[in-house]
């Protein structure tokens, strides 16, 4: 196959992060969510130079890379690239296997958001890192072109991966995903959509978090699937609630996906905290976001209680994160 040449020196994208609505750990099992894109975004400025022996070198502060270098050859042809530079590298590889280039590439990374929050920098690193080489090289991937090879990328390093973070970091706005075969991706028209965030102190691991569940799953046959399927039963009871923008519904079922989510063990005492005094001081719903073990939980309320409940939580000692949803997927800058 011919080599590509850059028709660009440099380029900027970006892309947002996210936050589950519902869904969460039932998407695992050929399950189905709500996601929301979120105005904190991943920047990835990708440059491309002539070189003999080509390298990959990545500068990202956020998870401690300064001029890591590696030969492309190598990244290309070898499945053991590991820690912090892994998705880029994984990117790269499967770039260069379906287009290949001799030059060498200079990526650097800067984000508005902590990887520490939970907001899928993860997967806003490999949208960012896929469609900046797209558009560096003037392929012109497709959204769902550069969705499937996303997904191929993460899983090559977490071996695991639903693919809805991924999805909103590319598709941008509110989704109904389904994670089957094929898998769907249904962009929602939500006007807006009043929720707060709220950072619990703690950061989690996903992947420990996935495979607690997927043991307890396994270990316990007659009363962990059917709660997932019950996780499935609020996502398709939500979606119309959200498109309808029925708070006091939506609410309600967020606060039941949180019990669920506290049966299977991914509550912590700082989420259910938050959740309790939101409930308490009048807010629709409440819940964690994610995963579980930490990182954030989201509170429906209306505007006209926000700032009461954002000072309440505050004098608590959390982190309320001005963000707001229904953010743009992946761009140039």
């Amino acid at each position: 196959m011919p080599a590509v040449s850059p028709v660009h020196s440099r380029v900027k994208v970006s892309a947002p992060g996210k936050l589950f609505l519902l869904g969460e750990h039932a998407i695992v099992y050929n399950g189905i969510c709500l996601i929301t894109a979120v105005d904190s975004r991943l920047y990835m400025t990708l440059e491309a130079h002539p070189a003999d022996e080509p390298t990959l070198t990545i500068t990202a502060p956020a998870v401690g890379l300064d001029h890591w270098q590696h030969s492309i050859d190598e990244i290309v042809h070898s499945n053991q690239v590991s820690g912090p530079a892994s998705f880029i590298a994984s990117c790269v590889a499967l770039f260069h296997r379906q287009f290949p280039f001799d030059v060498s590439l200079k990526i650097e990374t800067a984000s508005d958001f902590a990887a520490t929050l939970g907001l899928g920098s993860s997967s806003a690193t490999v949208a960012t890192a896929l469609f900046g080489l797209s558009s560096l090289f003037g392929v012109g991937l497709s959204h769902r072109q550069l969705f499937d090879m996303g997904v191929e990328a993460i899983q090559q390093v977490q071996h695991l991966g639903s693919g809805a973070d991924l999805a909103a970091a590319i598709f941008g706005g509110t989704l109904y995903y389904a994670n089957h075969t094929p898998r769907e991706i249904i962009p929602l028209d939500i006007p807006t959509l009043p929720l707060m965030v709220v950072y619990s102190g703690q950061k989690a691991g996903t992947v420990n978090y996935v495979q607690q569940v997927r043991q307890l799953h396994d270990s316990l046959p007659h009363i962990v699937p059917p709660i997932i399927e019950l996780m499935l039963t609020i996502v398709e009871e939500g979606r119309p609630a959200l498109e309808k923008t029925d708070w006091p519904r939506l609410g309600q079922l967020m606060n039941i996906q949180h019990g669920l989510l506290h049966a299977i063990g991914v509550d912590t005492a700082s989420l259910a905290d938050i959740v309790f005094q939101a409930r308490a001081s009048g807010a629709y719903g409440a819940k964690l976001s994610g995963a579980g073990g930490g990182d954030c939980a989201i509170i429906l309320v209306s505007p006209a209680k926000h700032e009461l409940l954002t000072e309440t939580l505050t004098d608590a000692g959390y982190q309320v994160l001005p963000l707001s949803v229904n953010a743009v997927g992946v761009r140039l800058e």
